[in-house]
């Protein structure tokens, strides 16, 4: 009886005591944070007579382990392939004279523009943007159901626009997945003074982040920090980890990948802190009047340096992308008067992830403008 008894009891002293590692804020494995049930951060905060109301759900990767891994830039397409499919876009965009027939993969991109739709005219040939006369409408969006048409004139669903983008993606660089970050539509693009409508049709843009061992790439330890750490130094890994995917219609889309490869494993696991352990350092933000908008949460990579240019190091981070003022309650800047017209877009100066390492719960000081600040952290403590 006492052998029958002993195995029900131990198991249940090992599911005790991953409760309570999770509820003390002890490090654990991705797999206790992936089988508890879904975070929502759902909250209003009162700050500096501001209204911040948070309202997300907290992305956790499915997978069983959390390697930290080196990563290179992609090599492009094998020569074969690659000289046949330049050959064949080459050929596809002399014959037609509306849509637009593009293929290039090099060691910065690989680009391929399928059916490519004239945005300012009717055809190729007067296809020229005029500053001041034309403008296309672009925005966010923020709330959508993945069932549903949004784009103007456009029988796509986004979830159509989305499957769309990732049959071509697995089409051209199969080894390669990716998560969806957000998604902007472009309207119709209208003459200035007459708005009239010269193109009628809204289109998507899918912006995805690149999955390595099922963990999305959510951002550059750069993106994270000042900008003048941004703007006085060109690094290796920009934009590399993201694809862009333009879909017009089933036939017409615009597919730009930088993907990374890796380059070895540093360490196969790391324990992770539960988001309730960061939380509140994310609370603070908010209530300091510097943060005023939540877009996501998600545990994911987080590029950081290396004293080799060409070689980074992904680390799993907790990021928060979100409305980021430096100025905290001093700022009178808000969304919607910014320079740029979306805030989905890493020109926006405000639109910015908040880092928070993932084993020891340190926030990347979002201040810093130390360039060593971008190399990747002591890894010493988890080996």
């Amino acid at each position: 009886m006492k052998r029958k008894l002993f195995f029900p009891f131990f198991f249940f002293l090992l599911l005790s005591f991953s409760q309570v590692s999770i509820a003390d804020g002890v490090p654990v494995s991705v797999n206790d944070l992936s089988s508890v049930e879904k975070i929502q951060w759902k909250e209003a905060y009162q700050a500096y007579g501001k209204n911040i109301a948070v309202d997300v759900n907290v992305y956790i990767p499915d997978v069983e382990a959390m390697p930290v891994i080196k990563v290179v830039k992609a090599p492009p397409i094998s020569e074969p392939l690659n000289r046949e499919l330049t050959e064949q876009y080459q050929k596809a965009d002399k014959k037609d004279k509306v849509y637009s027939y593009k293929f290039e993969s090099n060691d910065y991109w690989t680009y391929i523009e399928h059916a490519c739709p004239p945005q300012y005219g009717k055809t190729k040939k007067d296809d020229d943007f005029k500053p001041g006369e034309m403008g296309i409408h672009v925005f966010d969006l923020f709330d959508y159901e993945y069932d549903q048409a949004y784009a103007d004139n456009n029988p796509l669903t986004v979830r159509d626009a989305i499957q769309i983008a990732q049959n071509h993606l697995h089409d051209f660089l199969p080894d390669i997945s990716a998560k969806v970050e957000s998604i902007w539509i472009q309207g119709e693009t209208y003459w200035k003074k007459s708005h009239k409508a010269i193109k009628k049709q809204g289109s998507y843009v899918i912006n995805m982040r690149q999955e390595l061992h099922g963990i999305p790439i959510m951002a550059e330890i750069r993106n994270a920090y000042s900008d003048q750490i941004n703007w006085e130094t060109n690094w290796e890994s920009d934009l590399t980890g993201t694809i862009c995917a333009y879909i017009f219609n089933d036939n017409s889309w615009i597919l730009a990948c930088r993907p990374y490869q890796e380059n070895g494993i540093i360490l196969n696991d790391i324990p992770v802190l539960p988001f309730d352990c960061v939380k509140e350092k994310l609370e603070q933000l908010i209530l300091s009047g510097h943060i005023r908008w939540i877009h996501s949460v998600s545990l994911g990579y987080v590029q950081f340096e290396t004293e080799t240019p060409t070689e980074q190091i992904l680390l799993p981070c907790w990021v928060t992308w979100c409305e980021y003022h430096s100025d905290g309650p001093a700022s009178e800047q808000e969304y919607g008067l910014n320079d740029s017209g979306i805030m989905f877009d890493q020109n926006n100066p405000y639109f910015r992830p908040i880092i928070i390492n993932a084993q020891t719960g340190m926030l990347f000081d979002p201040e810093t403008s130390t360039q060593t600040d971008c190399l990747c952290p002591d890894l010493s403590l988890w080996q």
